[in-house]
C-alpha cells in the first residue's frame, strides 16, 4: 500500500520518516557528442539521434544500499550496492578526475587535442602515473574489495582509447570548480601526512599556466571557459610566474587559506609555473618503484 502524507502534517517531517535518498556514483568517461558521432550512429542504425551520448566501454555504478522500501535489482545489471559510497567517490575524484584534469591542462599546453594524445606523450604519462601512485593513492582509504593500484592502472589504460576523442579543452573547462576536489584537497592531505605531492603540484601549475598563457606551444588559443573567467582573466597574458601564482592563490574559493601559506609548496609551484610559461614541462621523479 502506498504511504501518503497525512492531511495537515508537515511535508518535511513525513519525508524524514518515510523517504530515503541513497547516494550513488557513476564512473564512465563521456566526451561531448560531435556531428561525426551522430553521423556514425546514423550509419550504423539508420536512425538520427539528436540526443546521442557516446561513452567508453568501462562503466561503474555504485549505489548506497539504503532504501525505505523495495528497490529494483540493479545489481543484476552490474551495479555495486554498498553501505558507503563516499570511499568510491573519493577514489574516482582523486585518481580519475585528478589525473584527467592534470593531463588536460598539461596536454593542452603541449598541443595535444585529446586525452589519448596526451597519455601517449611519455612525459605526461610519467606525470600521470606518479600523480596516481605517489600522490593520490596514499590519501585514499581503499573502498572495500578495491585494489587502488589496479584501479589506477586501469584508469591510465582507459585514457589510451583513441576512439573516445575526449578533448583536453573540454576537460579543462570550469577549472575553478574542479580544482578544490581534484588537486587542491589531495595536495593538502598529502602535505599534512608528511608527503610532498610533486605531481599534483605540477597539475596545479598546469591549470595556472593554462589560464595565464591562453595558448599552446604552436600559438593556438586555449579557451577560458570558467564561471570565474572574469577574475581569472586578470592574469591572462602575464608571463611572470611569481605574479601569476601570487594572484591566483588569493582566490579563496579554490585554494582556501592553509595551502597558500605553506612556503616550500608555494616556491615549488612557482618554479613549475615558470617552467610551463617558458614552454618546459617540469620533470617528476617517481617516489616509489
Amino acid at each position: 500500500m502506498p504511504c501518503y502524507p497525512p492531511e495537515g502534517s508537515r511535508l518535511a517531517d513525513w519525508i524524514e520518516r518515510n523517504v530515503t535518498f541513497p547516494s550513488s556514483m557513476v564512473d564512465r568517461i563521456v566526451p561531448a557528442t560531435t556531428d561525426r558521432d551522430r553521423a556514425d550512429a546514423a550509419a550504423l542504425t539508420g536512425l538520427h539521434d539528436a540526443g546521442l551520448v557516446v561513452a567508453e566501454p568501462f562503466r561503474q555504478w555504485v549505489i548506497e544500499d539504503s532504501f525505505a522500501g523495495r528497490r529494483p535489482a540493479w545489481e543484476l545489471a552490474g551495479a555495486q550496492l554498498t553501505a558507503d559510497v563516499a570511499p568510491f567517490e573519493l577514489m574516482k575524484l582523486r585518481i580519475l578526475n585528478g589525473s584527467h584534469s592534470t593531463l588536460a591542462y598539461l596536454g593542452a599546453l603541449r598541443g595535444h587535442r585529446t586525452i589519448a594524445d596526451a597519455i601517449g606523450d611519455p612525459v605526461l604519462a610519467d606525470i600521470a602515473t606518479a600523480l596516481i601512485r605517489d600522490d593520490m593513492i596514499p590519501t585514499i582509504p581503499p573502498p572495500e574489495g578495491v585494489d587502488l593500484v589496479e584501479y589506477g592502472d586501469r584508469v591510465l589504460e582507459r585514457y589510451t582509447n583513441a576512439e573516445l576523442r575526449h578533448t583536453t579543452v573540454q576537460i579543462a573547462m570550469d577549472g575553478s570548480q574542479k580544482l578544490p576536489q581534484r588537486l587542491v584537497g589531495p595536495a593538502l592531505d598529502a602535505i599534512n601526512a608528511g608527503r610532498r605531492p610533486h605531481a599534483v603540484t605540477v597539475g596545479v601549475a598546469g591549470w595556472m599556466s593554462f589560464v595565464a598563457l591562453g595558448r599552446d606551444r604552436a600559438g593556438t588559443e586555449l579557451p577560458l571557459n570558467d564561471p570565474l573567467a572574469d577574475r581569472l582573466a586578470q592574469v591572462r597574458g602575464v608571463t611572470d610566474a611569481g605574479r601569476v601564482v601570487d594572484d591566483l592563490l588569493t582566490i579563496e574559493s579554490i585554494f582556501g587559506h592553509e595551502l597558500p601559506e605553506i612556503g616550500w609548496w608555494r616556491a615549488e609551484l612557482t618554479d613549475d609555473v615558470r617552467d610551463l610559461l617558458a614552454g618546459r614541462t617540469p620533470a617528476v621523479t617517481r617516489a616509489t618503484a
